[in-house]
């Protein structure tokens, strides 16, 4: 029995580790409108940095919690295709190629993105896609956000006034009517948004 334990909870810490590799735009969840027990027991337990500050009981507890909220977790895979108001962004970092050494550049694109997820999540925004120093994020579209333009505007002003980023941010923000779901066909899809937004 302690060999399953171990077991599962090694292939919960994979499943973790293997959403951050997936778009967050086909991760959905059945408890959006609310935080979870998981994720409340991360908050208390977790800081901005993903670093585990917590006792080894409690980290059983978080492994516990956290196994409940994968189960509730579920992908969004159809191809309804949804006219919604939605609010979209782009944000570059100014100065990208000028960081000198690659070691250098990856730290300054971890401690970039690390901050923007952060303030995203908070925000109740979904980071879409990340190229190079480029990421895209949306809010209404996947998950429910009525407040979808003033949510985005406050992101927006966090991450530019996030010390924690060491680059200078170029962020752009459209909001309008947009026909949202997942297009392409059988060999390539991706959650998309296409109709005249505005800045």
């Amino acid at each position: 029995v302690r060999l399953m334990q171990v077991s599962f909870l090694q292939m919960i810490r994979n499943l973790v580790e293997y959403r951050n590799y997936m778009p967050a735009s086909v991760l959905q969840r059945d408890d959006d409108d609310e935080t979870s027990a998981a994720e409340q027991e991360a908050s208390s337990t977790e800081d901005r940095s993903g670093v585990y500050s917590g006792s080894r009981a409690s980290a059983s507890s978080a492994s516990s919690q956290g196994a409940r909220g994968i189960g509730k977790a579920m992908l969004l895979l159809g191809s309804d295709v949804r006219v919604k108001r939605v609010t979209l962004m782009v944000c570059n970092m100014v100065g990208f190629l000028d960081v000198p050494g690659t070691n250098r550049m990856q730290a300054c694109i971890a401690g970039y993105l690390q901050a923007s997820l952060y303030h995203l999540r908070a925000s109740k925004g979904i980071p879409d896609s990340f190229s190079g120093d480029r990421l895209y994020a949306s809010w209404n579209g996947v998950r429910v956000c009525s407040s979808h333009r003033t949510a985005a505007y406050h992101c927006a002003k966090d991450m530019t006034a996030d010390k924690t980023i060491t680059c200078k941010l170029s962020i752009g923000l459209v909001s309008g009517e947009a026909k949202c779901g997942n297009m392409g066909c059988e060999g390539m899809k991706k959650y998309s948004y296409i109709g005249s937004l505005s800045s």
